[in-house]
């Protein structure tokens, strides 16, 4: 009997340190946020009128946008039309 009991509080001890040693590892990554910090409104960062809207659209489908080749044709002016 006296075993049993031995083997059990050694079992536990060992659950302990193991979990200890991994809440340690892990740092603060698996704790919760306490409720005496304010929680960050997620739609802070959101445009506030439509026009705001539209340009944030534009944005973003212009950054993904694929690039197109463009052929430039130079223009050069006579000399009389510039600057008199």
């Amino acid at each position: 009997m006296g075993f049993l009991i031995k083997f059990l509080l050694v079992f536990v001890a060992i659950y302990f340190l193991l979990k200890g040693f991994a809440s340690f590892l892990l740092g603060k990554r698996g704790r919760q946020t306490s409720p005496r910090q304010p929680q960050r409104p997620e739609q802070s960062n959101q445009p506030v009128t439509q026009e705001e809207r539209i340009i944030e659209y534009q944005k973003k489908t212009f950054e993904v946008s694929e690039a197109e080749d463009v052929e430039f044709v130079e223009i050069k002016g006579k000399k009389g039309e510039a600057g008199s």
